[in-house]
């Protein structure tokens, strides 16, 4: 985080919201924004959903100090997930808060190689500007359930159903009844 990287071609976002931050007024200003149809399929596809019915966010943008901005906001979203266990759709309804610092580019006399690499670094702000749509994907991304379960669906060790039971037994499990049908005998 330390460094800026910048990748060769420019990356088309499927839920683009740029806020210039040059002209905020000191009090903030807050956005309403939602994502249409087709960027709401663009995140699912980026994000692995079968679907995202509804994407929406409420974000205040307000300055602090001279080089920072603070973004806060809330995000609510509709989410159809593939269960891990059985395939089937798992519909959720987030409805999330988040806090993000960003910071204007220092000046590169000023800039440092070994700055400390934790959560607590804040974002850049590039050209003057914040995507507050992808700050809205990106902590989406972080809150989606990341093992999806459908209600009742059950992992069962060793396969799945009729079909473990028709598998022969593991090496190991062989193994054990010949040591224990040994000891019987």
């Amino acid at each position: 985080r330390g460094q800026i990287m910048t990748h060769p071609d420019p990356v088309e976002l499927e839920f683009s919201f740029p806020v210039d931050v040059d002209g905020l007024p000191v009090s903030g200003r807050t956005y309403s924004i939602a994502a249409g149809p087709d960027e709401s399929e663009k995140v699912a596809a980026r994000l692995g959903l079968i679907s995202l019915p509804l994407l929406k966010a409420e974000i205040n943008l307000v300055p602090s100090g001279r080089d920072m901005v603070r973004v806060t906001g809330t995000v609510e979203a509709d989410v159809v997930q593939q269960c891990v266990v059985s395939l089937a759709p798992v519909e959720a309804h987030l409805h999330e808060t988040f806090d993000r610092m960003f910071q204007r580019a220092l000046d590169p006399r000023h800039q440092t190689d070994d700055l400390p690499l934790d959560d607590d670094i804040p974002d850049l702000i590039e050209g003057g500007k914040i995507d507050i749509g992808e700050v809205v994907v990106e902590h989406l991304a972080l809150v989606i359930d990341p093992y999806p379960r459908a209600p009742g669906a059950i992992f069962e060790a060793g396969g799945a159903g009729e079909e473990a039971k028709n598998q022969p037994d593991s090496p190991f499990a062989v193994l054990a009844k010949l040591k224990s049908s040994t000891k019987n005998n």
